[in-house]
């Protein structure tokens, strides 16, 4: 009977991750919904809850025959009512008929009714709050019997923060200089540099359009995988050092042949570690053409600017703002990371995995699909497994500081935050605020503003050294 475990429709929980705040639930299933109370109360079972793990919970039932007699008498007096016979009206077919044809039937229905009903109320018994889907396991239902079966569940696990008032953290804290402020007019300038088309040789800094194509074995080109008009930057931040090195000081019309070594932790797995030979034209030369930082230059930034020095005052606040920001963010994460090693503690794999399909189905939408999805979403799920736990770790560490410390989000501070968010929308402010009448949406704010406000509550009571 091993096979009615397999056949179970337990139902399905919808996992949404917005940040770390909405964590996995026990699923709320049809059945559930179904009971009764006299059902509820005539059931005669018996369950033990074992702990393997932290977030393990393994229940094992054993029902008594009698549930399953009853259930059985449901289903059959259902299949009689609905059965078509030849011989027979609708409705009209012998009990006796139905017993002796469609014993396995019923029975098979019976405990695939019954299990599920009972699961439900044993969490129910138990106070157990299931994360993600049960395994049934161990089913043994023979006919006449009582019906057995381990029934194991994840569940989040009961954390208790200690330690985190005065937690002592480092911190590393920048210096916002000169320096720092003409490397940000720097990377404005490169912002601002336009190209110009020449007619000469290139040179290191140059933006060129190449053709290339690998050569074969017999030393002819490989014309279907032939790249044309491909943009290369010569100042070499993406390419590969033997395209560095040879494309300065070629003509346009030039051809050279290029060897090229792949390293062997390339991305693309089909050429890491191999060597090819690319047959390469130049096709057009630009150079860049990089503004003076002068008084000129900061007007061309914004009419507010009336000379340089009136620019460079406002990178250095903005500098100055953006680290504080980084610091605080630091120190967030710092206290964070220590209190998770002060206070270890397991998490469920189901609130991982579903962390992890929530970050799978982001990074489907930023990229073009791939030829093989199933590696695709083994790679992404081995790279972020690490990160997924320590979120989730993230999660209950602020939740249970939350609890401990009773610290709330009042109302009119979410109402607040909606309405910043509505006065920045610009023409969508009707939209946006539509979008937020929804109670999950507004939930999602109000987790966003707690998460803050405990944060907060840390960093404050922290003792924070700079490092």
């Amino acid at each position: 009977m091993a096979e009615l475990a397999d056949a179970l429709d337990l139902g399905s929980s919808e996992i949404i991750l917005m940040g770390v705040r909405v964590p996995p639930l026990a699923p709320e299933t049809e059945m559930a919904r179904e009971l009764t109370e006299v059902e509820m109360a005539e059931r005669k079972f018996t369950v033990r809850v074992a702990s393997p793990s932290q977030c393990k919970r393994v229940l094992s039932l054993d029902i008594d025959s009698e549930e399953i007699q009853k259930e059985k008498a449901r289903v059959a007096d259902k299949l009689r009512r609905e059965l078509k016979v030849p011989g027979f009206r609708k409705g009209k077919v012998p009990e006796k008929f139905v017993q002796k044809n469609y014993a396995s039937v019923i029975h098979g229905d019976a405990v695939r009714n019954l299990l599920p009903k009972v699961f439900e109320e044993a969490l129910d018994r138990e106070g157990i709050s299931p994360v993600g889907e049960p395994s049934f396991d161990n089913l043994k239902a023979e006919d006449g019997s009582n019906i057995t079966v381990d029934v194991s569940v994840e569940v989040k696990p009961d954390v208790t923060i200690k330690g985190y008032k005065g937690i002592k953290v480092k911190v590393s804290r920048k210096t916002v200089d000169d320096k720092a402020v003409d490397h940000a007019l720097a990377h404005l300038q490169e912002r601002m540099t336009t190209l110009r088309v020449v007619d000469r040789e290139t040179q290191k800094g140059d933006f060129v359009l190449i053709d290339y194509a690998p050569i074969l074995d017999n030393g002819e080109i490989d014309e279907q995988h032939m790249s044309r008009n491909y943009p290369v930057d010569l100042d070499g931040a993406q390419l590969l050092p033997e395209f560095l090195e040879a494309l300065p000081g070629m003509a346009i019309g030039e051809d050279k042949d290029v060897r090229v070594r792949y390293p062997e932790d390339f991305p693309d797995k089909d050429n890491a570690g191999t060597e090819k030979v690319f047959r390469v034209t130049v096709k057009e030369v630009k150079e860049k053409v990089r503004p003076d930082i002068d008084d000129a230059f900061a007007q061309g930034v914004g009419s507010q600017f009336k000379d340089l020095a009136a620019l460079r005052k406002q990178i250095e606040e903005d500098l100055i703002k953006d680290e504080e920001k980084r610091f605080e963010h630091d120190v967030e994460e710092s206290i964070i990371e220590e209190l998770i090693r002060k206070n270890p503690f397991d998490v469920p794999e189901t609130m991982v995995q579903n962390y992890l399909s929530s970050v799978l189905e982001e990074d489907r939408q930023r990229r073009p699909q791939v030829e093989d999805e199933a590696e695709r979403e083994k790679e992404v799920r081995e790279h972020f497994h690490a990160a997924a736990v320590r979120t989730i770790r993230k999660y209950f560490v602020l939740d249970a500081v939350k609890k401990q410390e009773t610290i709330r989000v009042d109302p009119p501070d979410v109402d607040a935050k909606i309405n910043e968010i509505v006065k920045s929308s610009g023409d969508r402010a009707d939209k946006v605020q539509s979008y937020f009448r929804h109670p999950k949406r507004r939930q999602s704010i109000e987790s966003e503003l707690l998460d803050k406000k405990v944060l907060k509550f840390l960093a404050d009571g922290a003792d924070v050294k700079v490092a």
